[in-house]
Parts: structure tokens; sequence; C-alpha cells
């Protein structure tokens, strides 16, 4: 029987408690801050929800992690990204007391993003990691409830509708399409969580189909590719496999274009309508005039915009904070520097984890990985969320040479909660009394 490493397995009672303050903490967070983002709720009450938050997440978080790591290459870039990235918010630092709610209060723009990078440091015990994988399940419940409370502005008939768009990507990216990681380690799910994960996974490209939201699709199509993949790749019975997704994939397209044509003039006009709109280029071209030299080196700071008059309906000033191509919104902040330092953490990780690696959550991590990088350009995904802290976790798998050496069985087996390796705990743990 495989012997797990037990600086893996072995956690304390008092470490438990406090991973699930932690995440307890992250939770309440994160839904005081989704349901702000409607604009519906009163902003007073979703704020007192995230400082409940914050005020047990962030300690417990600070003696969660940890300054220590397997890999050296690792430790040297990783010290210099969270250099630059000190560097990057004491350029905009602000003590102004709306700047500093905006600091705290937003996860996707504000500055509490950057504590994203730190997840890395987090232990990877096995029960830490359990935890995260219950998270993104509540996390895709609470994605449920939010659209059913809110389903009549996600359904709205105005193809223009500002809020109904904006509210289905923030439920859908905060709350969704984390559980998706779930997908790619299918075989440590039980029969129940496969289901909701399925059931997830086709309600989010429903309503973004309805929505119109290219980005997001682009997003579900690659996960479902990669995820069949790695399924295709450890299965056993490939011939049986190719033949069942052809005629399930027959299936399912003319299914689905059924569907589609039905409703072509109703709840899917809108994607039609849009079809291959370009809605970059022009918000790119002002990026691209606005930077000086020095800003395209080193960015303008946390609080760094440039000017691109005419995109926000109700701008005043006509400069952005933001921009929707994430590779660019990294220069804007921290210049190229601060792109080349994740470039070079990101990329050895996926080649670590995907192709050096003897079990599928390594595998899984590195693709996940790759899954960022891709989807960086449609799409801002460097946010105070799991969608970009599960890239950070990530990293830290694919980085841990006695992580991704763990036989794939034993992963099975412990997610799985098996009795042979509750009795392999007992083993290793009474060897260390």
């Amino acid at each position: 029987m495989n012997k797990l490493p037990n600086n893996l397995l072995h956690t304390t009672l008092r470490e438990r408690e406090i991973i699930n303050i932690f995440w307890i903490g992250f939770l309440v967070y994160t839904l005081g801050y989704t349901i702000s983002t409607t604009t519906l709720v009163n902003y007073v009450v979703c704020q007192v929800f995230q400082v409940l938050g914050l005020m047990l997440f962030l300690p417990t978080f600070f003696y969660i992690i940890k300054f220590r790591f397997e890999n050296r290459y690792l430790q040297f870039v990783f010290t210099l990204y969270l250099v630059w990235i000190a560097v990057i918010i004491t350029r905009g630092f602000n003590l102004n007391y709306e700047e500093l709610k905006f600091f705290l209060f937003d996860a996707w723009f504000g500055g509490i993003l950057y504590l994203a990078p730190l997840f890395l440091m987090m232990p990877l015990k096995f029960f830490y990691i359990r935890r995260i994988f219950n998270l993104l399940i509540i996390l895709a419940f609470f994605y449920v409830i939010y659209d059913l409370a809110f389903i009549s502005h996600i359904m709205s008939s105005q193809q223009d509708s500002v809020l109904s768009r904006e509210m289905f990507e923030y439920f859908a990216r905060t709350l969704a399409v984390p559980c998706f990681f779930l997908l790619m380690i299918y075989s440590y799910q039980s029969g129940k969580k496969k289901f909701f994960l399925i059931f997830i996974f086709l309600l989010t490209v429903f309503f973004a189909l309805v929505r119109a939201r290219r980005g997001l699709l682009f997003m579900c199509g690659l996960t479902v590719l990669f995820a069949y993949l790695l399924y295709f790749i450890q299965s056993r019975q490939k011939l049986f496999v190719i033949i069942l997704s052809i005629v399930l994939g027959g299936v399912l397209i003319l299914f689905g274009f059924e569907i589609f044509m039905a409703n072509k003039n109703g709840v899917f006009s809108y994607i039609i309508d849009r079809g291959l709109e370009d809605t970059r280029t022009g918000v790119e071209l002002c990026f691209y005039k606005d930077m000086e030299s020095i800003d395209w080196l080193i960015g303008k700071g946390m609080d760094g915009a440039y000017f691109c008059p005419g995109i926000t309906p109700d701008a005043i000033t006509g400069y952005r904070t933001t921009i929707e191509t994430d590779y660019l919104q990294l220069i804007l902040k921290g210049g190229i520097i601060s792109l080349l330092l994740f470039l070079l953490i990101t990329i050895p990780a996926i080649f670590k984890g995907i192709f050096y690696s003897n079990n599928s959550l390594s595998k899984a991590a590195g693709i996940w990985i790759l899954l960022i990088l891709l989807n960086m350009y449609p799409a801002t995904l460097n946010t105070f969320t799991m969608q970009f802290i599960l890239l950070w976790i990530s990293v830290g798998i694919c980085y841990s040479k006695s992580f991704r050496e763990i036989p794939e069985q034993v992963l099975v087996d412990y997610f799985k909660g098996r009795e042979d390796l509750r009795g392999m705990a007992e083993d290793i743990k009474n060897q260390t009394l």
C-alpha cells in the first residue's frame, strides 16, 4: 500500500479549526461582494458582510501561509514578484476614505486582489485541499441561489441591458467558474457531485448564450475540452471512449441546433446579433496611445488609468482604470516587469504539472494555469476570486515535486474518503506519536 508523506497528511486540531474559520470568512466576503455587484441590494448591508469576512479570513490567512518553498527557482522569482507588487501598491495607495473602501471591498478591481499571489504559500496539506474542493461546491450552490433570486434580470429581454449582462458575469465568474476545476479531477468526485458540476456547467453555458458572453463561452469550452482530454488520456478503454464521444457529441450538436434554431428569435437572439462584433480594438488603441515608454516598463501603479473617452456611458473624465485584456491590465498597473515575472512563474509550472506528474490533480493544476493564461486575452481574470486564487494554489502544487510524485490511486482514495486510507492515516499518525 502506498504511504502518504506525513507532512502532507498530518494536521492538528488547531490547524483544522483555523482553516475552517479562514474559508468561512472568505466565503462570507465573496458572497457579500457578489451580491453588491447587482446594485439592487443596499451597499451598507453588503459591506457589513464583507467586513465580517475580512475580520475572519485576514488574521487566519497570515497565520496559515508560510514562506517555504521546495523549488529554489520559484522562491527567487516569487520573491521578486512580491517586491514588485509592493512597489505597485505603494505607487497607488491612498488613505482617502473612499479609496480605502474601494481597496478593501472591490474584489475584482480593488487593491485586495494583490493578496491572491500569497495563496501560493498555503501548505499543500490534504485537509487544506479538501476544504478548497468543498468551498468550490458551496460557491456553485450559492450561484444557483443568486441566479434564482435575480432570474428576471438575468433573462431580461433587453439585449443591451448593462445590469443583466454584468450581473450574470459577476455571478458566473465569481461563483460558478471556479468549480469547473473539479471537472478535471472527476475521479475524485462522488456521483452526486459529478452530476451537480455538470448541471452548473450547462446552466452557465445557457445563461452565457442568453446574455451573449462570448469570453465566458470560450472559457467554458476550453475547460470542458481539457477535462475531456485528461479523461481520455487516463482511460483504459480509449476506443470505446472515442466511439461514445462521437455518438454523444453528434446527439448534443443536433439537439442543441434544434433548440438554438427554435429560439433564434428569442432567448438566443442576442448572441446571433453580436456574432464576431469587435469590442476590444477601440479600447486597446486608446491604451496604446496613452502609454508612455516608462509606463510600458513599470506601469502606472495600482491606481493607474488611461484616457479612453466614450466607452463608459456615464464616464466624466474619460479615464479608465481597467482594460478588459488582462495582459494589458498587468502592464497598466505594473508594466512589462509585472507581466514578465508573472509568466516566469506560471509557464514553468504548466510544464511541471502536465508533463512531470503522477496524478491528475497536478495535471489539472497545470491545465488550470494554462486555461487562465489562454483566457487572459478576452477577459480580466486577475481578481480576488477563487478562479484566480486557484491559479496560485495550482502553481504551488505544480512546483512541489513531492506532491507531483504522489500516485493517483492514493489521491483518489483520500478524496473519496475510503476506509483503507483512513487506516493508512492512523498508521502514519501512530508512527509520529
